[in-house]
């Protein structure tokens, strides 16, 4: 499913078959008019598949909706489409087709389980959506494999929602290439995603400090994620959790009063495999004790001293207005 050398780019849009579609088959609306204009479109579009058919498929158009129709059987009948299947159509250029298929109860599935072991060989791997990149975890339990830290970003920044398709492709190593469908079938490009650019340093970001103040104080900020917080290297050293994990000492100084907790820690394997990183554990809790939503921007401090992480401040998330 490798992108088109051409300039070309329209939208992706997939669609899990149903009976009728075996003959006559919908054309998303967002997708059909981001291709050829509202109530516009070709007679007649080419349709390649991977084992290097062609087929000339003739559109329909009725009520407002374009659909595949005279030569989409010969289609159907070529691939062995069924109700059930999973059909991807990238729009090389505008009046031909790449199609690819999953047949039904073969469509790759991830499932994400409740609870990590972290003390395992866990990876980090790189996801691709257009051309930005995002570090995903991957883990096992219980002899599955999933994706898991890394993911809530990514359905945060596209405001993913239950129904939506996550299409991944292997490329080389641990990196992959992902393709996002709303619940209509029709894909989100990055470019189309209303982002705000973070100014503080994202929830996957190498963990060095910002500011280090003399007298065993260092400052950092970060992005708050919705499922983790990495203690930045430096912190983690100054702390010792290199020689044993521990319990920390956690002042949240922004609350009226001030409220001191304790919390605990925990250590991942570097995508390397060469030595570890740490974070805190129940991040969820930790959240809801500070009062820090996802996004948000955080405000931390360590005292080497006393080995006390404080949050002195945060800044809220806004989401700008267009």
């Amino acid at each position: 499913m490798g992108e088109s050398s051409s300039s070309y780019r329209g939208p992706w849009f997939c669609r899990v078959m149903n009976r009728a579609d075996q003959l006559i088959l919908s054309i998303p609306d967002d997708a059909a008019s981001k291709l050829w204009g509202v109530d516009k479109g070709p007679t007649n579009v080419m349709i390649h598949t991977e084992d290097g058919r062609v087929f000339n498929v003739f559109l329909s158009a009725s009520k407002g909706k374009l659909f595949f129709f005279h030569g989409w059987s010969n289609v159907v009948e070529h691939l062995g489409l069924t109700k059930g299947c999973l059909v991807v159509f990238n729009h090389v250029d505008p009046t031909t087709f790449k199609l690819t298929n999953f047949v039904d109860g073969v469509i790759p599935q991830c499932i994400l389980p409740k609870s990590y072991d972290y003390s395992s060989n866990d990876v980090t791997s790189t996801v691709m959506i257009d051309n930005k990149t995002f570090n995903v975890s991957i883990v096992t339990s219980d002899g599955k494999v999933g994706f898991t830290l890394g993911m809530d970003v990514i359905v945060s920044l596209f405001q993913l929602e239950v129904g939506c398709y996550l299409l991944f492709t292997k490329g080389f190593g641990i990196f992959f290439y992902l393709k996002v469908f709303r619940k209509n079938g029709v894909e989100i490009s990055y470019p189309d995603v209303d982002v705000d650019e973070a100014e503080v340093a994202p929830v996957d970001a190498e963990n060095e400090v910002e500011e280090h103040i003399h007298g065993g104080v260092s400052r950092f900020v970060r992005m708050a994620g919705e499922d983790y917080f990495r203690i930045p290297d430096p912190v983690s050293r100054m702390a010792k959790l290199d020689e044993a994990l521990k319990d920390l000492t956690i002042r949240f100084l922004h609350l009226d009063p001030p409220l001191q907790i304790t919390n605990g820690t925990r250590r991942e394997r570097r995508s390397n495999g060469r030595g570890f990183r740490y974070a805190l554990t129940s991040w969820k809790k930790f959240m809801k004790a500070a009062r820090i939503k996802v996004r948000d921007q955080v405000h931390y401090s360590f005292d080497e001293n006393e080995q006390v992480l404080s949050v002195e401040r945060v800044v809220p998330y806004v989401r700008r207005s267009n």
